[in-house]
């Protein structure tokens, strides 16, 4: 088979943009690959009909170079003014002192891709980091040079599927089609070391974001145990100052609103003038200090578990304003 016809081709192609680590070579190789491959010369435009994969790197390039050029405060402020996405930030001055100046846990939902970017965008501090998916690292340098990285599987298509659908199903298959999966121990190890690595760096004075339940709108999901490694890890070793854990909120967004926003058509015009109405949203709530959260002898377990509780009752439905 002729290389201008072969998909393998035009799949290492599409691997080799990724592993590069930039958005923008990712979308133009993408755009190209159907005249590599007659195969996805007829695949890709039924896949943009399920998913907005060419919009979506295209919208990925431009965060990318917003924040490469102006960091990640001003760059995601810049970038939703850029593409027209209306958002408020909920974030009282006695809490904006705590949150852009102490040593800071942010923790919060997850309900859409722009969840880290809403909280860079409300907080202005040159030390911001997040607890990030690789994945998300490779395609956005400028993020990926401000994460400690978590590695997550992409192939659990079950329990993605109750997390956030049948769309999020696809983009990890396709994200693993590219992004080679370290072994179990390996990702352990990694995920271990980044803990680590971000309770010293908070520990030192800086602040990170981290969102305990993973992606989606599933609610009642199991957290993830690295907010308690972090916690017990700070609570050991605390540092001289008092550091804080301290909760958001992001609401009346989605993922599903984001695809609507990229995509042209007229169902998608129709979600945005009837369903997606009104910004954005994120609001922060008061801080605690570490040292309130469980006693000595909590495991990291029963941290977790108190922290979700608690989380949840600052956030009940009810109190949510429909905005």
């Amino acid at each position: 088979m002729s290389k201008r016809h072969s998909f393998r081709n035009a799949l290492d192609s599409l691997r080799l943009a990724y592993s590069e680590g930039d958005a923008g070579e990712l979308h133009d190789t993408y755009v190209n690959a159907g005249k590599i491959s007659r195969l996805l010369n007829i695949a890709l435009p039924l896949l943009e009909r399920a998913y907005p994969v060419q919009r979506f790197l295209a919208l990925a390039a431009q965060l990318e170079a917003s924040m490469a050029e102006h960091g990640l405060h001003t760059g995601c402020q810049r970038f939703f003014q850029e593409v027209s996405i209306p958002w408020q930030c909920d974030l009282p001055a006695p809490i904006r002192e705590i949150a852009e100046k102490a040593p800071v846990i942010f923790f919060g939902n997850h309900p859409s891709l722009f969840t880290p970017f809403l909280a860079a965008a409300s907080i202005n501090r040159s030390d911001f980091r997040l607890f990030s998916t690789k994945y998300v690292c490779n395609l956005l340098p400028t993020v990926g040079a401000a994460s400690f990285p978590m590695e997550v599987p992409l192939t659990r298509s079950w329990t993605e599927w109750r997390r956030s659908g049948w769309q999020r199903v696809l983009v990890y298959r396709l994200i693993s089609l590219m992004h080679d999966m370290p072994t179990v121990e390996e990702i352990r190890a990694g995920n271990r070391a980044s803990l680590i690595a971000g309770a010293n760096y908070i520990r030192q004075g800086g602040s990170a974001i981290i969102c305990p339940g993973g992606g989606g709108k599933k609610k009642d999901r199991k957290w993830y145990a690295g907010i308690g490694s972090l916690v017990k890890q700070l609570q050991q070793s605390p540092g001289e100052r008092t550091i804080y854990l301290l909760p958001f909120h992001e609401e009346n967004c989605s993922n599903k609103r984001i695809y609507a926003h990229i995509q042209n058509g007229p169902i998608s015009r129709f979600k945005n003038a009837v369903l997606y109405r009104g910004p954005i949203r994120i609001r922060f709530a008061e801080p605690i200090p570490i040292s309130d959260i469980g006693v000595p002898e909590s495991t990291v377990q029963q941290i977790v578990e108190l922290l979700k509780v608690y989380y949840e009752s600052l956030f009940l439905e009810p109190a949510i304003a429909s905005i």
